[in-house]
Formats: structure tokens, sequence, C-alpha cells
């Protein structure tokens, strides 16, 4: 349980440090990864847990957030063509990264996937 305490608090920190340089950012992950986060618990059933830590990660997230917006749009996406338009945000963060110093994607990365991972080791810990 100390593990699942270090990553919550980590999971914390990014999220507060997000909020306070894009707060609409820090609220939209806060909403998909806090639950998950919490649900998480050493034994039981796990496979509904790993699923959930599947779905919930910020790569899925905007995967399903292209999906949602082409279907808001009335437009509604292939998979196909939401993959090219998952692909072209990802590379929009990496061009706005390099070009203007918008360094926002890269530290989110750093603090997000090791708190995932925590995660992962408290669903698995024997």
């Amino acid at each position: 349980m100390s593990l699942k305490l270090v990553a919550l608090l980590a999971l914390a920190l990014l999220l507060t440090c997000l909020a306070l340089l894009n707060f609409s950012l820090g609220f939209l992950l806060g909403v998909t990864l806090v639950p998950p986060a919490a649900a998480v618990r050493p034994g039981g059933n796990r496979l509904p847990l790993a699923v959930l830590l599947v779905l919930t990660t910020p790569g899925v997230t905007l995967f399903l957030a292209v999906l949602v917006e082409r279907e808001l749009l009335e437009a509604p996406a292939g998979l196909g063509e939401a993959w090219q338009r998952y692909l072209g945000a990802l590379g929009q963060g990496l061009l706005q990264e390099h070009l203007h110093g918008a360094h926002l994607s890269p530290l989110l990365a750093l603090g997000a996937y090791p708190c995932w991972l925590l995660l992962w080791n408290v669903l698995f810990w024997k």
C-alpha cells in the first residue's frame, strides 16, 4: 500500500503543477487518471482494473478524444482516419516543443507514465 501512496502522491503533484500551467488539461487528465488510480489495489480480481488502466492512459485518452471530437462534429471518422489524426496531434505537440519551446508535452509524459508504471506494480504485486 505504500507503493500506491507514492504513486498517488506523484500523480497529485503532477496534476497540481499541470493545473498551474494549463488548468483545462490538468482537469481533464485529473478526471481520467484519478478514479482508476484510486481503484487499483493489490490482489483481488485484476483483469477489470488492468483493462481500466489501459483505457485511461493518456495515449488512449487522446485517441478516444479524437474519435469523440469527430463524432461531435457529425463527421464520424473511421479507425484509420482517427489514427492519422492521433499521430498528427502527437506530431503537433512535438513540433510546438521544438519550435516554440513549449515543454509541457514532454514534461507531462515524464510525469504521467512513471505514475502509471507504479500503479501497474501495485496491481500485479504478489
